[in-house]
């Protein structure tokens, strides 16, 4: 505990004002992403106070180039709740939460004001009368932690759902639209649309065309709601991914980082970083 509270000395209220936002949005940001979110100005400043938040471990660097930063354990610690967010991933699902930061950024120019806590997207629906029972549950109760809810500009609600690299388009919009179809058709006076966010224009049109034409698609009932389900490509593409290292561990992850570590990295017999296809198990 004490090796942890000392290196709070160094995290400021600006830093870990970052590190929340970072962390509602997945976890992962690249250094221009670092940038836009606000962890300082000036590029020589955002690579400084990264290279600082790396060294005190509370963010690591996962990718050489794109050079891709994710939160870690001491991070979630810090902020006063264990997640999943802290854990390997596949490079699919990094990618993902690259392309959500990209699509926050981008929005929040239009300006979309965006409800990153999971009781404050709740909130929301609650707020304008929309039955809760509609929303997808987990546990029995309301579970929204996978998708990005925002105010638009006219005072609408938006929900997206972020696109994932490779195929299964399909699939995942299958299931995006029978989770939320019952929360487009319950919410009141018709104050909500469905967003479908790709990493570009392809993707975007692959989306358009399911909406427009899949039988399976039409089947679900989204015929007078198509106007109100929107596929959106981020400008511009996000970049891609080609390969992830995991850092080795070092003394912090021993000494401040304590209790189960099981989804934390170990370092191999050699001390050598292993690259890997996979940021997961």
């Amino acid at each position: 505990m004490e090796r942890f509270n000392s290196r709070l000395v160094y995290v400021h209220e600006g830093l870990r004002e970052f590190l929340r936002t970072l962390a509602a949005l997945g976890g992962y940001c690249t250094v221009q992403q670092a940038k836009s979110l606000g962890i300082a100005g000036w590029d020589k400043g955002v690579r400084g106070r990264l290279r600082m938040l790396e060294r005190l471990q509370f963010l690591r660097r996962v990718t050489k180039y794109p050079v891709v930063y994710q939160v870690t354990k001491a991070t979630t610690r810090l902020l006063g709740q264990d997640s999943s967010i802290r854990r390997r991933h596949t490079l699919e699902t990094v990618q993902g939460r690259l392309l959500g930061v990209h699509f926050y950024l981008e929005a929040n120019d239009w300006p979309a004001t965006f409800a990153l806590d999971h009781e404050e997207k709740i909130t929301v629906f609650r707020g304008v009368g929309c039955p809760l029972n509609v929303l997808p549950h987990r546990g029995g109760k309301p579970y929204l932690r996978e998708h990005f809810v925002f105010w638009l500009p006219d005072f609408r609600i938006g929900i997206a759902m972020i696109d994932q690299p490779g195929p299964g388009e399909f699939v995942r919009l299958r299931v995006f639209l029978r989770q939320f179809l019952p929360v487009l058709r319950g919410c009141p006076r018709e104050l909500l649309d469905l967003f479908i966010v790709t990493a570009d224009q392809r993707r975007r049109f692959a989306y358009q065309k399911l909406l427009q034409r899949s039988r399976a698609i039409l089947k679900l009932g989204v015929g007078p709601l198509l106007r109100r389900i929107k596929p959106y490509g981020v400008q511009p593409p996000v970049p891609t991914i080609a390969e992830a290292i995991w850092p080795k561990t070092d003394k912090y992850d021993a000494l401040a980082d304590l209790g189960d570590d099981s989804d934390d990295l170990r370092d191999d017999d050699s001390g050598h970083k292993s690259v890997v296809r996979l940021i997961g198990e």
